[in-house]
């Protein structure tokens, strides 16, 4: 029998992998360049140009001690210079097959592929790497390995598009504020390593001498500017397309471009994410509850579909996602919960900004306790508010929906089959007021599913509904958190 042939990565990555890695010691180099000018101090130039040379060879080097090969069962890939590993993974544990590519692989006409089979917990056969492939016979790979058809052989069914209306929902997202905020935070601290004084002085004499109100509206152009630039760095030429198994395949990004495949049968729900400043722009965010997906440290969500838009769309887009119209996903009539679990969101935000304003009142010179008090009372008894009106749940004839949050509001939609056992907790209050706290265990990872609040009947009934004969040995007692998972 003819084994099938072992292949090589593409060529072009003798060229790539080199300028990306040395692309990363840029930082390293240029501080050792500045701190090693002086005579005594050149061999620190040397080690630089030492460090350099070294990250060329062992980027050439993959190229020679790298091979692969996509086997009728499994695939394989060998790789290791001084030591040598022998990878392979299962054709049928195969979940995911996602691309990527930086500039530096788009220039070459390359990309990487991901192969994944779905295990959180990682090791070695957990993920294969094959960086890097061209982009067409990527494609192909991705599409031999996911049963899908090859792009342009038949026409995807488009479930978004990336309109440039939204991005004006970027800059209230905390994660591209958070970006903004890095790039500012590394450019002072580059400031300071290098001592910048007179720069420094400069500013803070202008600094000084500006009014406030100038300062804020700067840092919010800043702010404003970077987050729509992360956006559309990000979202660029975003499409979300159905696949041919019932997955999802999406697609996105300017510089790094990306391509994410969800399988049909690994997606356990949906959830639709409304933070408290998108919430005020009328907006929302649109995830994939699935397994199979690993964090690539970006900060992105592994399971997002979308980005912050319309809150209209955002439903459309999750309903789309499950195949349902929007009245059975995340537009469900949700059932209000108990008076006692109404009072309990009352007494918890009430109750610490009550604390805090007796204090507030007690110190002998409390500071604006005309305004701070007021307003500590009248936001807690918004905030309230707002937790009771996001509080509700719902059982549909094939998914359990659940809602909750007032930071982030949260609209949870699984799939009976995807919960495969509970948790169930009850704290001394709970059980005093006769409420419970589900959390529905699933395989799509560590998310927050949770119907909070709920009494105690229908706790057991909801559990029984969704997964019948799982209740037997269940019995709550002593406010202990039990769990229960199906074999």
């Amino acid at each position: 029998m003819n084994e099938d042939p072992w292949l090589r990565l593409d060529r072009r990555m003798l060229v790539v992998h080199p300028v990306v890695d040395l692309a990363k010691l840029v930082p390293v180099l240029l501080v050792i360049a500045i701190t090693g000018g002086s005579t005594d101090d050149r061999w620190r130039l040397g080690l630089g140009v030492a460090l350099a040379v070294a990250v060329l060879v062992f980027g050439a080097s993959r190229w020679f001690t790298t091979t692969y090969r996509i086997g009728a069962d499994r695939v394989e890939l060998r790789t290791g210079l001084l030591r040598r590993h022998h990878h392979a993974v299962h054709r049928d544990r195969i979940r995911t097959a996602d691309l990527t590519a930086n500039p530096a692989h788009r220039l070459f006409g390359l990309a990487v592929v991901r192969v994944g089979t779905g295990r959180r917990e990682g090791g070695d056969d957990a993920e294969l790497t094959l960086d890097a492939v061209r982009r067409g016979e990527a494609e192909r790979l991705r599409a031999l390995l996911l049963g899908e058809a090859l792009p342009g052989q038949a026409a995807a069914p488009e479930l978004a598009r990336l309109r440039w209306s939204w991005v004006r929902f970027a800059p209230l997202t905390f994660s591209a504020l958070a970006v903004v905020g890095a790039v500012w935070f590394g450019l002072l601290r580059l400031a300071e390593e290098f001592s910048f004084r007179p720069g420094r002085q400069v500013i803070e004499e202008t600094a000084g001498r500006a009014p406030i109100w100038l300062g804020a509206v700067a840092l919010l152009v800043t702010a404003v500017v970077g987050a729509a630039v992360v956006f559309v760095e990000g979202w660029w030429g975003y499409r979300l397309t159905r696949a041919d198994d019932g997955g999802l395949v999406v697609r996105r990004g300017l510089l790094t471009r990306r391509t994410l495949s969800l399988e049909g049968r690994r997606i356990r729900g949906v959830e639709l994410d409304e933070p408290l400043l998108v919430r005020l722009g009328r907006g929302a965010r649109p995830l994939a509850l699935t397994t199979g997906l690993r964090s690539d440290g970006s900060g992105e969500h592994v399971g997002a579909v979308g980005p912050a838009m319309p809150r209209r769309e955002a439903h459309r887009v999750a309903s789309g996602v499950l195949g349902l119209v929007e009245e059975d996903a995340t537009r469900t009539p949700l059932v209000r919960h108990p008076r006692a679990a109404l009072t309990r969101r009352v007494t918890r935000s009430l109750g610490p900004a009550l604390v805090v304003a007796v204090v507030l009142l007690a110190l002998p010179e409390a500071p604006a306790d005309g305004v701070v008090v007021p307003i500590l009372l009248v936001g807690a008894a918004l905030l309230a508010v707002d937790r009771i009106r996001s509080l509700g749940h719902a059982l549909t004839r094939d998914h359990l929906v659940a809602r909750q949050g007032a930071w982030v509001r949260r609209t949870v939609v699984l799939r009976r089959g995807g919960v495969i056992g509970w948790r169930l907790e009850q704290s001394l209050t709970q059980r005093r007021a006769g409420l419970v706290t589900l959390h529905a265990v699933t395989a799509a990872g560590r998310g927050r599913y949770e119907v909070l609040d709920v009494d105690t009947a229908r706790a057991l009934e909801l559990v029984d509904d969704v997964t019948p004969g799982l209740l037997a040995p269940f019995v709550i007692d002593g406010g202990e958190a039990r769990s229960l998972v199906r074999r």
